[in-house]
């Protein structure tokens, strides 16, 4: 995907090289001090701008349309306190975004606490919402950090359909575990299903992969024997799954990891007012919002204009 770069006015521009931060010194670490990542990142293009300043905050993002949707509620956000902010779009894989955010490429990148924690710890086995953001907020590298997360996740789940619901009943993880292995599983390429070893007692009678949200809602319509269920493995910010009647089973004991939208960015290029206006988002932003906007981009409208009409209503 072409990379491009929106100023917020809706105009498009030819990416460039931007140099961004006013870093408070080159020994600065991250939320916790002392804390190192599990993984090698280079951090020479962090120490080589201690000093430099922009007066351009660049917000980055992946190619997916959640990833484009967060970076353009973030530059808006960083707009609102008169400070100049652009997007940059279509810098890839989690990999090759975070090497533009270590290279000081960009500014800032939306991201979700789970996927970022095993990312530079992939030992970790975090999985409680708190929990996950405290061990990420260590294993963050030199010269960048978090602020607060959202409400909004795209947790793994299990989800049923109403009527299989209420005809087992069934409405949590614990409930799912003695029917299990009359039960087939329809897991999507997100779900987390190396953790479905944690469901104790449990193991599918079936278990199958389909290619997506979709496909998952649909295998759920087909019938189940009468002791037994269809689930589906799905995440929560999925948008056919939220506008599906389905019941998400409560995981009373985080079998699934805490998957929370987060901003990791530079330490020392945002001033206070900025951080204040991402920790709003973080207090205004829910599940239900992201899956709709999700859903919005997915289905041909523009990300700029999805976020906007969000930033309109609640920052």
């Amino acid at each position: 995907m072409a990379q491009t770069r929106n100023d917020g006015s809706g105009s498009r521009r030819p990416r460039k090289s931007v140099r961004l931060g006013a870093w408070v010194a080159a020994s600065v670490l991250v939320l916790i001090p002392g804390a190192l990542s599990a993984c090698e990142v280079d951090n020479t293009a962090l120490d080589d701008s201690a000093g430099e300043t922009s007066g351009e905050m660049v917000v980055g993002s992946g190619d997916t349309a959640e990833s484009r949707i967060l970076a353009e509620i973030y530059a808006g956000a960083l707009r609102s306190t008169g400070a100049p902010a652009s997007t940059e779009t279509g810098l890839g894989d989690r990999t090759a975004y975070l090497r533009e955010l270590d290279a000081g490429e960009v500014t800032l990148v939306p991201e979700f606490t789970g996927r970022l924690l095993r990312y530079y710890d992939p030992e970790s086995t975090e999985k409680e919402q708190g929990e996950v953001f405290e061990a990420l907020s260590r294993a963050l590298p030199q010269g960048l950090s978090i602020s607060d997360y959202a409400a909004a996740e795209d947790r793994s789940a299990l989800a049923v359909t109403a009527d299989t619901s209420t005809r087992m009943p069934l409405t949590t993880l614990d409930e799912l575990v003695p029917s299990c292995s009359r039960t087939t599983a329809v897991l999507t390429p997100d779900f987390e299903a190396a953790a479905l070893a944690d469901l104790t007692g449990c193991t599918f009678g079936q278990t199958r992969t389909v290619p997506g949200g979709a496909d998952a809602v649909a295998e759920l319509s087909v019938p189940a024997p009468a002791d037994g269920a269809v689930v589906a493995g799905v995440t929560t910010a999925s948008p056919e799954v939220a506008s599906a009647d389905l019941v998400l089973l409560a995981d009373d004991e985080h079998v699934f990891t805490a998957q929370n939208v987060v901003p990791l960015y530079r330490i020392g290029a945002l001033g206070e007012p900025q951080i204040k206006a991402l920790n709003v988002v973080a207090g205004e932003l829910t599940t239900a919002d992201l899956a709709d906007m999700i859903g919005q981009v997915r289905g041909g409208a523009d990300s700029p204009d999805v976020a906007r009409v969000w930033l309109d209503a609640h920052v």
